[in-house]
């Protein structure tokens, strides 16, 4: 199964850096292609799960359209990073560019539907929050400006979705060759209750491996704790509930890490599936 990467590119310094920082990830994971689309029309359809979800685009995403080959060009060169462009096919009843469902990851920025000046930590656009909710595949969000990853920090709350999101960042830090860190914040939780969880997926006795370094804290709150994550990591987080994504609000997990670190993130929703290619050897 080949391992792709879409990215749909902005043309300015901020698309540059999110250019460049997924072009960065798929060099880490050998055997992941990178696939650009250059939109030309601020909506285009796509089914990143089965269900068709319209997205509207910023207006910036669709300047200064005669240069934004050449710079992907230019740019994914320094890294090479196997690529291809995007020509999209026409969804056969809203007549809208439509970009099919079947990739490995997708790049999104925190906001894709307002203008560039309100990104930023703490708000996390509702078009980004429907996409994580939907898609089968993990989203990655990169920070505001480029810097390379050298581990991955995985966050692990003992759910079925937390293991999921650890064997998946298991996979990632395998191929990328780094070490790994699993964050579990024991609230309401056992210790016990998470080696349960991470038995079911098939990953408790890798956790004793000597790259890896479960980190599990039951004092302070998971703010506090924020801290120790490494500035260089590359961060895995899941998305669930019953409320899912978009009422994911003030208290919750995924809101204290996504508002508080600079990280680049990868979200993993309920709907996630790991492709097999990113599995670790034996896994499932």
């Amino acid at each position: 199964m080949k391992t792709t990467m879409l990215h749909i590119f902005r043309n300015s310094p901020l698309g540059r850096e999110n250019l460049m920082q997924s072009a960065y990830f798929c060099k880490q994971q050998p055997g992941m292609s990178l696939v650009v689309y250059v939109p030309q029309t601020a909506r285009f359809t796509m089914n990143p799960g089965g269900e068709l979800v319209v997205v509207e685009l910023d207006e910036s995403y669709v300047r200064y359209p005669s240069t934004a080959r050449q710079h992907v060009e230019e740019l994914l060169a320094e890294f090479d990073c196997p690529f291809e462009f995007h020509t999209p096919s026409k969804h056969d009843k809203s007549h809208m560019p439509h970009l099919p469902g079947h990739w490995t990851m997708m790049a999104c920025p925190r906001v894709i539907t307002e203008h560039s000046s309100r990104l930023g930590l703490g708000h996390l656009g509702p078009k980004v929050r429907s996409l994580a909710k939907l898609s089968n595949f993990p989203i990655f969000i990169p920070s505001m400006s480029f810097k390379a990853w050298t581990n991955v920090t995985a966050f692990f709350g003992g759910s079925k979705l937390g293991a999921i999101v650890v064997k998946a960042s298991l996979a990632i830090a395998r191929l990328a060759r780094v070490p790994l860190t699993v964050h579990t914040q024991l609230n309401g939780i056992t210790r016990e209750d998470c080696e349960k969880s991470l038995s079911a997926v098939g990953i408790l006795d890798t956790l004793s491996d000597g790259d890896i370094q479960w980190r599990v804290c039951d004092e302070g709150t998971l703010d506090e704790n924020l801290y120790a994550v490494s500035h260089d990591s590359l961060v895995l987080v899941g998305a669930a509930g019953h409320k899912l994504i978009r009422e994911l609000v003030f208290g919750s997990k995924l809101e204290a890490i996504q508002s508080t670190l600079p990280n680049p993130l990868v979200i993993l929703g309920p709907e996630c599936r790991i492709p097999w290619d990113l599995l670790p050897e034996g896994g499932a």
